[in-house]
């Protein structure tokens, strides 16, 4: 598969080159460029790509695609356009409409990211090669950085969609054209710029809508209120159901039923039983999902569990760990509403131990920074936490609140991350659990890397 010099510039509306030429590559990065690659140069948020336009040619890019008025060396083909970053996702959207195989696109408040990682895997079973977001590269930059990564070998691919503004998924959405979209739950998330709850639900459906466009399949989280009354819109895209209780009768899916480390699912074909590779009725929902997204692309449960084999955890999400005999969960890549109540109930299943909840700030909130923070109070009390420890200005509002309800347990608040982990190390026992969480720039990461040295 290729693109040609000409067939991109038609594509982006701009002046036809002197003459063509045929990329077998587009590669944004000089270091995994090759000879014959255009390279794309763009502005990023440290470094100016045009500045590597030289490098680029000498490592034998035949084309260059870059803002206007920028000096390219002559003996490439130059395609000179007014925004590159805009120039460059048109050209991976060019590049994606090449591939006819199954394309899985991820949106959704929280569990993504984990949910990306769990679809590329069972992917694996039949498509070994299959390409899936690196990381958590799932905004203006990192989706044409994945599309151009198509390959025809690869079979299949997974894109992560993440938004933190209003009609951020629409542009993403489009560029990714996905065969089969999944949203993982609808939540408070970056209500800086989304304003709020009922917005994000309106946003986030923008996937399932791209995918109603273009004939795609929806797989609706039944027991997500606003996802399900999202799929139950969509009137001309195939929608696969699913959830862990029970699907509503008159739609297609896939049911799910959690047993201790396993997870039963009933298919069209028979049950069939999975491991739980991670914790928590929501990474089984999670599992769920991605089981369904499979099942859209045609892979049979015996290669989806032959792809499960696989699957790696993503650092700092629902990691589980053995620290002088107390279980951790190391859930601190992010937080928000959604997520903490989940990370609780993982670590509070089963009953009879201490459980300790080490929570940090939640960002990007909006005007309902307070208010969602005093609301982590619900989860605390229902699950009967028994020691919480916070960090961060935010988390006041919570600590208020408790005590406002007359929490009983254990209730501090600490002002740095060292006297915090230094209340753990003296308190924690043996048969304890620990959760620590918090939004990433929180670094609550710190904590568990200190009570390791200790």
């Amino acid at each position: 598969m290729a693109l040609t010099a000409f067939q991109i510039a038609r594509h982006l509306g701009i002046a036809t080159p002197p003459r063509d030429a045929t990329f077998p590559a587009v590669c944004h990065d000089t270091r995994a460029l090759r000879p014959g690659d255009l390279f794309a140069a763009m502005k990023g948020e440290n470094t100016d790509g045009h500045a590597f336009i030289a490098d680029a040619v000498k490592k034998g890019a035949s084309g260059v695609l870059h803002e206007e008025g920028q000096p390219v060396p002559k003996g490439v083909v130059s395609l000179a356009v007014k925004d590159a970053l805009l120039a460059y996702r048109e050209t991976a959207l060019l590049w994606r409409r090449q591939f006819s195989y199954p394309v899985i696109a991820v949106g959704g408040s929280a569990g993504k990211t984990t949910s990306k990682e769990l679809i590329a895997a069972l992917l694996r079973g039949r498509w070994p090669a299959a390409v899936a977001t690196e990381g958590n590269k799932n905004g203006l930059h990192g989706i044409p950085h994945t599309l151009v990564r198509l390959r025809p070998e690869s079979g299949a691919a997974v894109v992560e969609i993440g938004i933190d503004e209003i009609g951020t998924m629409a542009q993403h959405a489009r560029i990714v054209e996905p065969s089969i979209a999944i949203l993982t739950s609808i939540g408070p998330e970056h209500l800086e710029k989304l304003v709020d709850v009922d917005t994000v639900e309106r946003e986030e459906a923008k996937l399932f809508e791209q995918a109603e466009r273009t004939g795609g399949t929806a797989c609706v989280n039944c027991d997500d209120e606003r996802i399900y009354r999202s799929g139950l819109r969509l009137s001309h895209a195939r929608a696969l159901f699913y959830s862990l209780g029970r699907i509503p009768s008159g739609h297609d899916g896939l049911e799910g039923k959690l047993l201790d480390d396993r997870l039963l699912v009933k298919f069209p074909s028979g049950g069939e039983e999975f491991p739980l590779p991670l914790e928590g009725r929501h990474n089984a929902l999670n599992l769920l999902g991605a089981l369904t997204a499979a099942h859209a692309a045609g892979l049979t449960p015996a290669e989806m569990r032959a792809g499960l084999a696989t699957f790696t955890p993503p650092p700092g999400r629902s990691e589980t760990h053995e620290w002088r005999g107390v279980k951790v969960f190391a859930d601190f890549y992010n937080a928000n509403p959604v997520s903490v109540g989940a990370s609780l109930e993982a670590a509070c299943r089963g009953g009879g131990a201490r459980v300790w909840a080490c929570l940090a700030d939640m960002l990007e909130l909006g005007r309902f920074e307070e208010e969602l923070h005093r609301g982590l109070a619900d989860p605390v009390l229902h699950h009967g936490v028994g020691h919480v420890l916070l960090f961060g200005p935010r988390t006041k509002h919570l600590e208020d609140e408790l005590r406002r309800r007359g929490y009983q347990g254990e209730l501090r608040h600490f002002d740095s991350k060292a006297g915090l982990t230094a209340h753990l190390r003296a308190g924690l026992r043996a048969g304890d659990v620990l959760m620590i969480k918090g939004s990433r720039s929180m670094a609550m990461d710190e904590v568990w890397e200190a009570l390791q040295r200790g």
